[in-house]
């Protein structure tokens, strides 16, 4: 809504009128000169050209007048009473949101307002995917300018970090949820703060989700997040119960997990080719050599991986080998595991 400086003078000059009626002529006389000069006079100078984008931060609790002379002092609008006025007459002077903006200089002062009263503030965004290990997250917040990889990665094994955050264990692994981040661009130097988000966002899907069926059944955070972690590594699609079956049921037989991806946890990057001589490197993650669980959380899992770990399906599986079409075909004894695995080499290398 366009309101020039012509307009907003009549409009000023009818409620000054009124005053005058209402309060005195001499008094109605003395204070419109006033007004008129501080109506008319030049545009404050402009820092930057007109059409030039500047950010404007407008802090919780400021008022009109102090909004209207940072609009002002930033060449956004050119004149600061226009604009208080402007939103008096909408009735929209407490409307404004506090945040950071993005305006553009010298425009009109109601689209000014309707932005600021709008809320849509400049925000910072950036995605971790699911399955992504504090390496990989390291280089995600390295690239969008968060924090630097080194500085991540010491954050995510910082004792005291860790325990400020709630979380138990030797880093942050696991525990940063795999998401898409909306945060105010004043926040984006504050990689402490973005973490801080990550981790929360994890307590909070854990907690909703997770917490009551891991009780239940007697099993740690640690123990939940770390098994999540694996289905996250090897499920595609919908198969997350399913996996989480085949893990319980080798956990429970006590046989050997042989999770391919925890072969070269910490090691080569994630889906790197992985070698017999990897299956047989005696480190304490790699599930072919150690039973069990491994000693912590190999990757960030997301919500689906989550749930599974505490509700697997009700199935019988022991094992599971790729089809080649991003899905995996399961099986309940070793002679069906190794027929549907003697097919699927086949049919890669008649592809190949």
């Amino acid at each position: 809504m366009r309101f020039s400086v012509f307009s907003v003078f009549k409009t000023v000059i009818v409620v000054l009128v009124l005053a005058a009626l209402g309060v005195g002529g001499y008094v109605a006389y003395n204070r419109i000169p006033s007004f008129v000069r501080e109506i008319v006079r030049p545009p404050a100078r402009e820092a930057t050209p007109p059409g030039q984008e500047v950010i404007v931060q407008v802090p919780k609790g400021a008022s009109l007048a102090q909004v209207a002379a940072e609009l002002e002092q930033k060449g956004v609008i050119s004149n600061r009473l226009v604009f208080r006025l402007v939103a008096m007459i909408r009735g929209e002077q407490r409307a404004i949101k506090a945040g950071e903006y993005g305006l553009r200089t010298g425009s009109d002062a109601g689209e000014v307002l309707d932005q600021l009263i709008s809320g849509k503030t400049l925000m910072f965004s950036f995605t971790v995917p699911e399955g992504y290990n504090i390496w990989q997250i390291a280089d995600v917040f390295q690239q969008n300018g968060a924090m630097g990889r080194d500085e991540f990665l010491a954050i995510a094994r910082d004792k005291e970090f860790l325990k400020e955050v709630g979380v138990e264990g030797e880093s942050l692994e696991g525990y940063l949820f795999p998401d898409t981040y909306f945060i105010p661009a004043s926040e984006k130097a504050n990689g402490r703060q973005l973490v801080r988000r990550m981790v929360k966002r994890f307590q909070d899907v854990y907690e909703k989700n997770v917490r009551e069926t891991a009780e239940q059944n007697g099993w740690s955070t640690a123990q939940v997040v770390t098994l999540a972690s694996l289905i996250e590594k090897e499920a595609r699609a919908s198969e997350h119960p399913l996996v989480s079956a085949v893990f319980h049921n080798r956990l429970r037989k006590r046989m050997l997990l042989q999770c391919d991806p925890t072969v070269i946890y910490g090691i080569k990057p994630m889906g790197s080719k992985i070698t017999r001589a990897d299956l047989d490197r005696k480190h304490p993650y790699n599930t072919y050599q150690v039973q069990g669980l491994p000693p912590g959380p190999i990757a960030s899992p997301g919500k689906a991986s989550l749930i599974a770990a505490v509700k697997p399906a009700d199935e019988d599986y022991l094992y599971f080998v790729a089809k080649n079409d991003g899905t995996h075909q399961f099986s309940k004894s070793l002679q069906e595991h190794n027929q549907w695995v003697n097919l699927y080499q086949r049919r890669n290398q008649g592809q190949n």
